[in-house]
């Protein structure tokens, strides 16, 4: 027997109608499709459920039965069958730069097996909405210490330094630490995570500029109101006409940390953690994988040699 759900709600449908026409208008069909599913119905059933000997079909007396068992069972079975519906929502804040290609694919993972919509919300203070208690999680740039947190580090990067294209350092294809230190730093006051104090104390730079948001940020350096210095994918997300990032060396390297309340967390908040963390093993996986096929690659192309 070979039965689908259509052929039942089309059935259903006109069950409800007593009328081919109305009951094709309603379902978005043509008559003839209609007449067709129906009929196919009945073969398949070997029973007839209309009585056609008049103008408008009536139902047989197992067309009867038929339409009281399907008006009780066809919506549970249709229920049954939907897809599953997230379970929850979780919020996860970050201030100045989303790490798109770790936290979309994890957000990605968590949706897909554990059926939880992650709703990213971006918030221009330093834990970026958790102490506020505005979103569930967050991914923070910079070490977060703070007791009332669960923090893991997610992943490492280098910084580059963010110069306007009108600098005198625009010319250089690499810039220092200590270069920077020479020069007034733009410095975010909100959400940032480096000040001058940390720069060497014979190497510290003068603020030139405050802000409160990478918007802010990157115009007052484009401004010449100072330099600047993001983690590589931040700079990535943000290219600027007027704005040059260039390799910076000498300067410590940029830390994402993944945080979220130690007192009644969201459910799924420590499971999000565990696969941005499975991201990084992988990461470092395929790194490891890829090192090995190259030095594979140099000793068999020194043999041939």
């Amino acid at each position: 027997m070979d039965i689908g759900l259509r052929q039942l709600r089309y059935f259903l449908t006109l069950a409800e109608e007593q009328h081919f026409t109305w009951a094709a208008d309603r379902l978005g069909i043509s008559q003839p499709t209609l007449s067709r599913h129906i009929r196919r119905l009945e073969d398949e059933l070997g029973r007839t459920l209309l009585d056609r000997s008049t103008r408008h079909p009536r139902l047989t007396e197992e067309g009867h039965r038929l339409r009281d068992d399907l008006q009780h069972l066809l919506p549970q079975l249709e229920a049954a069958l939907r897809p599953a519906e997230p379970q929850s929502s979780l919020r996860l804040g970050y201030a100045w730069g989303f790490p798109l290609e770790r936290g979309r694919r994890a957000q990605a993972t968590l949706e897909e097996r554990h059926l939880v919509l992650v709703r990213t919300v971006r918030r221009d203070d330093r834990t970026a909405g958790l102490r506020e208690g505005s979103v569930d999680a967050a991914l923070l740039w910079g070490a977060v210490r703070d007791p009332r947190l669960v923090t893991t580090e997610i992943l490492r990067e280098p910084h580059l330094a963010v110069i306007s294209r009108n600098s005198t350092l625009a010319v250089r294809e690499r810039v220092t630490w200590r270069d920077l230190g020479r020069r007034c730093l733009v410095v975010n006051t909100v959400s940032g995570t480096l000040t001058p104090r940390d720069w060497p104390a014979d190497a510290t730079p003068e603020v030139g500029a405050e802000t409160s948001n990478i918007e802010e940020y990157l115009h007052a350096v484009a401004a010449r109101r100072g330099v600047g210095v993001l983690p590589v994918s931040v700079a990535a997300q943000h290219q600027d006409p007027d704005i040059l990032y260039l390799p910076l060396t000498g300067a410590p390297e940029a830390v994402l940390t993944y945080a979220y309340p130690r007192t009644n967390p969201h459910p799924y908040a420590e499971t999000f953690g565990r696969v941005l963390r499975q991201g990084r093993a992988d990461e470092r996986a395929a790194f490891v994988k890829n090192t090995k096929a190259d030095g594979r690659g140099a000793k068999a192309g020194g043999r041939r040699g």
